[in-house]
């Protein structure tokens, strides 16, 4: 939000979700609060990111998981995520999110970067904390929307303000990350890299294998890379394939693959309702007008 302009309803869900994460500055966080409580639709959308919150926190207590994360899958998340928490990617331009960047949409310009490293104080969280999850900021009381105060009415509505792409990927690779342990049976946590070691995993020499059913402890392999090879590696490739097949969405990772005996790519993309990850399969000649899907599924 700029200046000390406050955004009307409707909210963006962009917006709602750094809210809800508590990603916003202090000061924008309180400005913004009680305009949210007074908008049943953003309420609504808020309760549903509680209980995500929820389903996360039973599976990682669920003791009757059937297939345990792989430990490549593990590693690879991890790092992931340290990468993002110490700033690697955006001071060195080595890091896992500059991979991912050769195969998304980009701005031409790029948009300045405002790194928030300090907490919301408790003052400014308005709801009671509970739990240990990576989005929680409070469960939501009902009684908040009774008698609501009216809004100050403003002589012209606040012009929406665009996130920044850095944040909007943090977001993604944070909730790819809560997906893929919620399949495969562990909740993985920022707090947890640093206390949890794993041997990093060697990259595979041939390309790997994948059955019609796309079990999600095979796809999720894909999580955070970029190897793949045949005309799709060429340019923009990729990304021309992925809009022609309506899968223009943000691309988690990319590798390539023998689908039923056939080559292929494996993309992991942002699915269509957080925190669910598309896999989807494409034939190597996919381009515009022949969108060769040769398999797809939503995990989470």
């Amino acid at each position: 939000m700029a200046g000390t302009e406050v955004p009307t309803p409707p909210f963006s869900t962009e917006l709602l979700a750094d809210l809800h994460g508590g990603a916003l500055p202090p000061e924008e966080s309180e400005r913004l609060w009680p305009a949210v409580r007074r908008d049943p639709a953003a309420m609504r959308y808020l309760r549903s990111l509680d209980r995500v919150d929820d389903r996360l926190r039973d599976l990682g207590r669920d003791e009757h998981i059937a297939h345990p994360m792989p430990a490549e899958v593990t590693a690879r998340l991890e790092r992931m995520i340290e990468d993002l928490a110490t700033g690697d990617d955006h001071d060195h331009g080595t890091g896992p999110a500059d991979r991912l960047a050769t195969v998304t949409r980009l701005p031409t310009a790029p948009l300045p970067v405002t790194r928030i490293t300090r907490p919301a104080p408790p003052s400014t969280a308005p709801l009671p904390v509970f739990g240990d999850s990576i989005f929680d900021t409070g469960r939501l009381d009902p009684r908040e929307l009774e008698e609501p105060e009216p809004l100050p009415e403003s002589e012209e509505e606040a012009e929406p303000v665009q996130l920044e792409a850095p944040s909007r990927r943090l977001r993604w690779l944070t909730v790819a990350a809560a997906a893929a342990a919620v399949v495969a049976g562990a909740v993985v946590a920022v707090d947890a890299v640093s206390t949890h070691t794993v041997a990093p995993s060697a990259r595979p020499a041939a390309e790997a294998a994948l059955d019609a059913d796309l079990a999600p402890t095979a796809v999720l392999t894909a999580m955070g890379r970029h190897d793949i090879t045949g005309p799709l590696a060429a340019g923009n490739a990729l990304a021309t394939c992925l809009q022609a097949a309506g899968l223009d969405r943000q691309v988690l990772g990319s590798r390539s693959v023998v689908f039923s005996g056939s080559p292929g790519v494996l993309v992991l993309l942002a699915g269509p309702k957080p925190p669910q990850i598309t896999a989807a399969v494409l034939g190597t000649g996919c381009g515009p007008g022949n969108p060769q899907v040769l398999g797809r599924a939503d995990i989470g």
